[in-house]
């Protein structure tokens, strides 16, 4: 036991050694050696053949930073080599017959239709539904273990959100020197303030949670009170408002559905009116006051943008289209600017684009999906589930990552899926034992 819990303690400083390698590195003037991007890779994935339960938390940290990167990604981005890492991993888990957590078989169901159907409308996978296999096979790598839903994965996202916060209170002139060639990066999920708003509000909701939620030690209340603020200065900074949105709703569910002490709510209030009071007078609130004031009614014409590819998708005489949706390719071409002939590629919502794209059926089975999450947890893990599930969804309206097969977003919707299934089978453990008990007093 001892020296199991060495061999993890030498892993935790191990890949975070590496993940600060991902962190430090901003250059912008050329991608590093094939040969180093590789050997990178390698001594990220090589030992977690002896941990594989760890692997689908390991990638999301190492992915999800390189993905976020104003410089050149120090590891490998494309989607393939991580298919066949996560194959290997999967059949690595049930070759050695781990006790794994699973899934519900209906997961399997959703990913056939979703797959079916850009078979059928555009005779390819979506990158939506390459994402989606990865994260079916991560599930079968994650056992019955509570330290992947309460440490590793939570982990996970509070560094992704310090790697960004680091890049953009720290980093500010190598970012813009990455700005005037975008075109030629290798990834550009950094260069949208939305979508990168998105990613590093995860971290954020996730690091008030635990404060607000739980006993921690010092100084994970330490890392988690930095995670906190300095991911909302640099969340003012980037001034998305969708982002800024889905954390205060976020935040605001789990305070209003949990249970803590009165003293702590009040604390919570306190602390809360001090900063904005400190923010105000900072003038970090500049940059979001100027988008609220430049704002012309339309959402940055999104609101026509939705009307427009709606009225073009209910204007197709088969109704089959309309259960079914027209698949990704063809729905992209739908809609027009108002006023003009000009076509947005982007439906710059996640349920418009799975009405569009996978019809009715798409949006049911998303929705049941929620639905299915909140009723499985355990009654004491519900606010938390909630509150993690009011930011994605809010995070949808205003982009698509989730249709755009956005590897975090999908990490993040897989870590509110983890952490419900093993509150259930904590309640499913709770009822075992009173079952046991009323047993016992019978006898």
């Amino acid at each position: 036991m001892n020296f199991r819990m060495m061999n993890n303690k030498f892993l935790y400083i191990y890949y975070f050694a590496l993940i600060l390698v991902l962190i430090l590195y901003t250059n912008t003037n050329g991608s590093p050696n094939i040969v180093v991007r590789f050997g990178y890779l390698a001594a990220m994935v090589i030992p977690l053949i002896n941990k594989v339960e760890w692997f689908p938390a390991i990638i999301i940290c190492a992915l999800g930073i390189s993905k976020s990167t104003f410089a050149y990604p120090f590891m490998p981005t494309d989607m393939i080599f991580y298919v066949v890492f996560a194959l290997s991993f999967a059949f690595l888990a049930l070759y050695r017959r781990d006790l794994v957590l699973g899934v519900n078989p209906l997961f399997y169901l959703i990913f056939a239709y979703v797959a079916l159907n850009d078979i059928v409308m555009q005779e390819e996978l979506s990158q939506m539904s390459i994402v989606f296999f990865i994260y079916l096979l991560f599930f079968i790598c994650v056992r019955e273990d509570l330290d992947i839903a309460n440490h590793l994965l939570p982990f996970s996202f509070i560094l992704i959100s310090l790697a960004i916060s680091y890049w953009i209170l720290f980093c500010p002139e190598a970012q813009t020197n990455s700005y005037n060639r975008v075109g030629d990066m290798e990834q550009k999920g950094w260069s949208d303030p939305n979508y990168l708003g998105a990613v590093l509000g995860m971290g954020l909701v996730i690091s008030i949670r635990d404060l607000f939620v739980g006993k921690r030690t010092k100084i994970h209340i330490a890392l988690l009170v930095l995670t906190a603020i300095a991911s909302t200065f640099a969340m003012l900074l980037l001034a998305s408002r969708g982002a800024l949105l889905s954390v205060v709703l976020s935040i605001t569910s789990l305070f209003v559905l949990s249970k803590p002490k009165s003293w702590s709510k009040i604390a919570v209030i306190i602390a809360a009116a001090l900063f904005i009071v400190f923010l105000y007078t900072n003038q970090y609130m500049n940059f979001v006051m100027a988008r609220i004031e430049a704002e012309d009614g339309t959402g940055s014409h999104r609101t026509e943008i939705w009307l427009s590819k709606i009225n073009d998708f209910f204007q197709i005489d088969n109704p089959l289209y309309w259960i079914f949706g027209v698949g990704q390719m063809e729905g992209a071409r739908l809609g027009r600017i108002l006023g003009t002939t000009v076509t947005v590629l982007s439906t710059h919502s996640d349920y418009v684009s799975l009405l569009i794209y996978y019809g009715f059926v798409g949006v049911l089975i998303f929705f049941s999906l929620v639905a299915y999450l909140v009723r499985i947890c355990h009654k004491t893990d519900r606010p938390q589930v909630i509150a993690l599930l009011v930011y994605l969804l809010v995070g949808c309206v205003t982009i698509e990552p989730l249709a755009q097969g956005n590897f975090v977003y999908w990490g993040f919707l897989f870590y509110i899926i983890i952490f419900a299934r093993q509150s259930q089978e904590l309640e499913l453990f709770e009822e075992e034992e009173d079952m046991e008990y009323e047993y016992e007093e019978q006898e």
